[in-house]
């Protein structure tokens, strides 16, 4: 199995490949960009920055091959200001990133957490353990400073699967722009170990 490590500039790239093919079918993803062309067109470089976005805290892990990352906020969640490309958005999907943003922002939990912002594998690699293997390396850190773990999810088998690693439903809303419905979301708590 790839070993994680943290992540290097040299890696961006394939994170960014990572992230694009592993949420191709996400809910939210789809939400957000309904339209296949547009989701090809735009995910590659929005992914890139997210990547870069981490990097800047140290907070990236990937496999050496970064066929799975974890892109992870540490305690407080600290802003960083990375280049991303400048995209035009149609009304609608600002309508939907301002939604999840007011959601997202409803349910974090107001204790200092790690918060996993991002668990991606490639799908020719899923279901190998290299998720898991991941989200420990960061298990270890929040355990050793008495600090839970934190994320959202957007489907009845991520709940499952991040329960099968220590998280715990401590929410559940609707996403929704107007008239816009949006999917159903949970966010998942793991305590200190």
């Amino acid at each position: 199995m790839p070993t994680p490590r943290h992540a290097t500039a040299d890696d961006i790239t394939g994170a960014a490949t990572t992230i694009w093919r592993a949420f191709a079918d996400d809910p939210v993803m789809r939400w957000f960009y309904p339209d296949d062309a547009e989701y090809e067109t735009d995910m590659p470089g929005l992914a890139a920055a997210l990547a870069r976005r981490w990097l800047a805290t140290d907070t990236l892990w990937c496999t050496d091959d970064t066929v799975a990352i974890a892109g992870w906020r540490p305690p407080g969640r600290p802003e960083v200001t990375v280049d991303a490309p400048q995209v035009q958005h149609p009304e609608s999907r600002l309508a939907r990133f301002a939604a999840i943003g007011a959601a997202l922002a409803a349910n974090t939990p107001p204790e200092l957490h790690w918060y996993l912002n991002m668990l991606a594998t490639h799908p020719d690699w899923q279901r190998r353990g290299l998720g898991g293997a991941l989200m420990s390396e960061v298990f270890t850190i929040a355990d050793e400073a008495g600090l839970p773990c934190y994320l959202e999810t957007e489907t009845a088998a991520n709940v499952a699967y991040y329960r099968h690693h220590g998280f715990e439903v401590r929410s559940e809303w609707d996403l929704r722009a107007g008239d816009d419905a949006g999917p159903h979301m949970w966010g998942m708590l793991r305590s200190a170990r």
